[in-house]
């Protein structure tokens, strides 16, 4: 359904909101957005019953979907060419946005606060080429690049152009080993100081602050780890070795804590954390343990495990019971 509010400005209905659109000269600009959908499809082209044409949707404006909290999919058409600063940003249901492959200027701090992205994905116009098979499925590419705009903090990387794909890796893989060489406190003596009317507050503590870097941490090396097309074996090692040194019963656990918190569903993470050695007779009994009612595939899946690769000491505990 459309409203004609004048002679510029148009709105389409969704299900539980509006998009409101301006119409220019050289195309539709999606101004913003009012409701609570969880998926939204922006048109391709707009109606305008007074001139009996249509316009194509070319721009979406700055902070158009700014501070949306229902919203978990944003779907744009090919005919976009420009995304204003901060157009998806502060969006906390956001989980996925699609876009096109092609020429198209994306504005400023796109996805800032966006915590729940996981994937940017880039859909192509153009007929598959002879040599598309050695390019990332789209998942990966989607997963890597929407992790490059939040996470890893690399708005340099954020493109709609899938040109020289290994550099782009390449680039990726060295901003994470920049991440990683970081001490896990720098910056929180400034953080403090200039947060000195918040003393005492949870961004304050040391323990939080340090936490926070390191779950930042695992949280990418599981990720480029799971999705490790081109990824050295020198990078691998190391991302592996962090994981490691960092998980139930070790000194800091923030690879467990963070699993156990966010990815507790996720089969591709448990198997991983598993196939690591992240989990072994030393700590799997701890493990399990710690375990909630919150978590029962993650339970179920360490208590199977524990049976099929290490039978004797399940039996033990079970006698122990």
């Amino acid at each position: 359904m459309m409203e004609h509010m004048d002679q510029t400005q148009i709105e389409i209905q969704m299900l539980s909101g509006r998009l409101m659109f301006a119409i220019r000269q050289e195309g539709a600009v999606l101004l913003g957005y009012e409701g609570k959908d969880m998926q939204i499809e922006v048109p391709e082209r707009i109606e305008l019953p007074s001139a009996e044409r249509t316009v194509e949707v070319t721009e979406i404006a700055p902070k158009a979907f700014f501070n949306s909290r229902t919203v978990s999919r944003i779907a744009l058409p090919p005919t976009v060419r420009r995304v204003g600063d901060w157009a998806f940003s502060h969006c906390p249901m956001l989980k996925q946005v699609v876009m096109w492959e092609g020429k198209c200027e994306l504005g400023r701090g796109l996805f800032e606060e966006d915590h729940s992205l996981r994937y940017m994905i880039l859909r192509s116009t153009a007929a598959k080429a002879e040599n598309d098979d050695a390019k990332m499925d789209e998942k990966s590419y989607g997963a890597l690049l929407a992790a490059a705009a939040t996470t890893l903090e690399a708005p340099y990387l954020v493109s709609t152009m899938r040109e020289n794909e290994s550099e782009w890796l390449k680039l990726w893989d060295q901003r994470l080993s920049a991440i990683l060489d970081l001490d896990d406190m720098e910056g929180f003596t400034e953080l403090v100081l200039c947060g000195e009317e918040d003393y005492g507050s949870r961004e304050n503590d040391p323990k939080e602050f340090l936490q926070k870097k390191r779950w930042r941490k695992v949280r990418l090396c599981f990720l480029r780890l799971l999705h490790d097309e081109k990824l050295a074996d020198a990078n691998k090692t190391r991302l592996q070795d962090y994981l490691r040194a960092h998980t139930k019963g070790c000194e800091s656990e923030e690879t467990w804590l963070f699993l156990k918190k966010e990815r507790a569903e996720d089969m591709a993470y448990l198997q991983l954390f598993t196939e690591l050695g992240c989990v072994d007779g030393n700590n799997i009994d701890d493990c399990i343990s710690d375990l909630s009612g919150r978590q029962p595939q993650m339970r179920a899946y360490l208590l199977k495990w524990q049976q099929e690769f290490l039978p004797e000491r399940d039996f033990f505990s079970a006698l122990s019971l």
